[in-house]
C-alpha cells in the first residue's frame, strides 16, 4: 500500500500539469465565451438593426463590383435576398413584409427587424428588412431581407460587454 501511494505521488509530480501559453490563452477564451451575460430584447433588436444596416451599406457599396458582391453574399453565414416581387420568396414572412411595404402609401419607409420563431415558439433567428426606393420617388424598387441567427447576435453582444 505504501508503494502504491509513492507511485501515485511520483506519477502526479511527473505530469506537471503545465500548459503552454497558447493553451492557456485558448482556455481563457473558452471560459469567456461560456460566461453568462444578461442581454435584453432591446439590445438584441438594436444589434440586429446595426448589423443589418451595416450589411446593406456594404452591399450598396459593392453594387458596381458584382464579383465582390457575390463573394460577400457567399461568405455571409445567413441568407441575404433582394426581393422585387412577391413570387420571388418561398418564405411567408418575407412576402408579408414586402406586401406591407408596397401597400404603404405614406411614402415614409423604415427598416424593420422581426423575431422569427421555430416550431416550438422559440426565437431562433431575426429578419432585417430594408426597402429600396427609386431615387427622387417614393416608389419601392425592392426590399433587402437579411436573415441572422439569434444566437450569433447574442454572442456578438456578449463579446462587447
Amino acid at each position: 500500500m505504501k508503494y502504491i501511494f509513492l507511485i501515485l505521488v511520483a506519477f502526479a509530480a511527473g505530469c506537471g500539469g503545465s500548459l503552454s501559453e497558447e493553451q492557456r490563452k485558448a482556455y481563457r477564451e473558452k471560459i469567456e465565451m461560456n460566461k453568462i451575460v444578461r442581454v435584453t430584447e432591446i439590445e438584441i433588436t438594436e444589434a440586429a438593426f446595426e448589423k443589418g444596416r451595416s450589411i446593406v451599406r456594404t452591399l450598396d457599396s459593392l453594387s458596381t463590383d458584382s464579383a465582390a458582391r457575390e463573394a460577400y453574399l457567399a461568405a455571409y453565414p445567413g441568407k441575404i435576398k433582394f426581393m422585387t416581387g412577391l413570387e420571388e420568396s418561398h418564405h411567408a414572412l418575407e412576402r408579408q413584409i414586402f406586401q406591407a411595404y408596397v401597400s404603404d402609401t405614406s411614402g415614409s419607409y423604415h427598416d424593420n427587424v422581426q423575431n422569427v420563431r421555430d416550431d416550438k415558439g422559440v426565437v431562433d433567428s431575426l429578419l432585417y428588412s430594408k426597402p429600396v426606393t427609386m431615387a427622387g420617388h417614393d416608389q419601392i424598387v425592392g426590399v433587402w431581407h437579411v436573415w441572422m441567427s439569434h444566437r450569433d447576435v447574442v454572442l456578438e453582444i456578449s463579446r462587447k460587454k
